[in-house]
């Protein structure tokens, strides 16, 4: 078989889709799938199938230039993340759902024009829907339903609020549609919204131990952690592996800042109880953070408490993940003495660990940290982002009760000048 260099695993197997319940390709893909009349697809729809959405206009064609061995425009973000000398979500992927034969069945399964007839679902990217308990300022009502409110303030009545809070329906956890589509699962991946609070989270984990593929299964989360039910412990409990992922975009009070209303005692408490919960259960303790204007200038300090997380079973370094959405959350929105003021204090940071034994993991997420300081270097020209950031800000902080100065002082002057 001819080495296919641009191959994707989550072209051939993986089956994602968003808050709303519509199809996509990927967390790093952000076009819309359509079907054959040009219409996007959603797990809802009455004649939803896993043959619709795994032959979508966008997942043909980029299956058909993976054949080809081209380069499809809408990975555009591995392929930077790859340049830059990290480990991209493309190599992750396959490194972990395309071993050995895997790889060649999946290639087998596709025709000329990049069309599944049997689809073979082993990973699924289950985005719950936008109920939240927060309302991170980077984020908005597409993820989290409270942050309805404060998008009128900012965008008057230029936003749509979505209809429901949930992406699937009781069709999608029925069992008939899970053993006609699920048997053989190997990894989910929960996002949201807050997947713990979302009862429908909990409903397909008991389908998965009542169709007996749970002790096979891998389980991926991305949470904000501030609500740990102890049910939990006895669902995960009966999955192979749990790798969970706790958002935290700041150290302290400047997580609270951003992360509003969360709360950086009942955080560190919950942290504590899964770590706890690990010498009992197989799971990987990670930090996810984002890397955005708000938290650069403070992100070596959110790295040293991340590092010493690492008595706690916890990975050591957070992945680190660029905000290119919205805009004016970039960081290259900052002026240059910022930027080289956040470089400078990231890399006494990892020059300070330069004898530490990074594991597999850690040392990828370590070189997606310094890929990012590559990216910093560059200029976004855009006084509208610029002009956003600084008015949604002010903003916010009135609205909340906050103010940038007491949380991230060296943003004061850029904001108000």
């Amino acid at each position: 078989m001819e080495d296919l260099k641009y191959f994707c695993s989550h072209l051939f197997t993986s089956l994602s889709f968003d808050q709303k319940g519509e199809v996509r390709v990927c967390c790093n893909n952000y076009e819309t799938p359509k079907d054959k009349d040009g219409n996007p697809i959603s797990v809802t729809d009455k004649d939803f199938s896993m043959k619709k959405a795994f032959n979508s206009d966008v997942h043909t064609r980029i299956r058909k230039n993976i054949l080809n061995n081209k380069k499809d425009s809408g990975c555009e973000r591995c392929w930077q993340t790859e340049d830059n000398g990290a480990d991209s979500y493309r190599t992750i992927w396959n490194n972990t759902l395309a071993n050995g034969f895997y790889k060649d069945v999946m290639v087998e399964s596709v025709d000329t024009v990049g069309y599944i007839n049997d689809p073979y679902v082993t990973f699924l990217d289950f985005t719950m829907g936008n109920k939240c308990n927060l309302i991170c300022r980077m984020c908005n009502i597409d993820n989290a339903n409270l942050w309805e409110n404060e998008s009128k303030l900012l965008y008057g009545n230029d936003f749509n609020a979505p209809t429901k809070n949930v992406s699937v329906d009781d069709r999608f956890l029925s069992d008939d549609f899970f053993k006609d589509n699920f048997m053989h699962l190997r990894q989910v991946n929960f996002l949201g919204g807050e997947p713990l609070i979302i009862k429908e989270h909990t409903d397909f984990l008991k389908q998965c131990i009542k169709h007996g593929i749970a002790k096979n299964m891998i389980l991926f989360y991305t949470t904000n952690l501030t609500v740990l039910k102890d049910e939990l412990f006895d669902l995960w409990s009966q999955f192979g592996h749990i790798y969970l992922g706790v958002s935290i975009d700041g150290y302290g009070e400047v997580d609270n800042y951003i992360r509003y209303p969360s709360k950086w005692e009942k955080l560190e408490k919950n942290i504590k109880k899964v770590s706890e919960w690990k010498k009992e259960l197989n799971m990987d303790l990670q930090i996810h953070a984002t890397f955005q204007a708000l938290n650069i200038l403070n992100y070596d300090k959110l790295l040293e408490w991340v590092f010493s997380l690492g008595e706690l079973g916890f990975w050591r370094l957070p992945f680190s993940n660029w905000v290119t959405y919205p805009n004016w959350y970039d960081c290259r929105i900052l002026s240059d003495d910022l930027k080289d003021l956040a470089t400078k204090r990231i890399n006494k940071f990892i020059d300070s660990k330069k004898d530490v034994k990074w594991e597999d993991g850690e040392q990828q997420w370590l070189g997606i940290l310094k890929s990012n300081l590559v990216t910093l270097k560059e200029e976004l020209d855009d006084s509208k982002a610029v002009l956003k950031f600084k008015v949604y800000t002010k903003k916010l902080d009135r609205n909340r009760k906050q103010h940038i100065a007491n949380h991230i002082p060296e943003l004061e002057k850029f904001i108000y000048g």
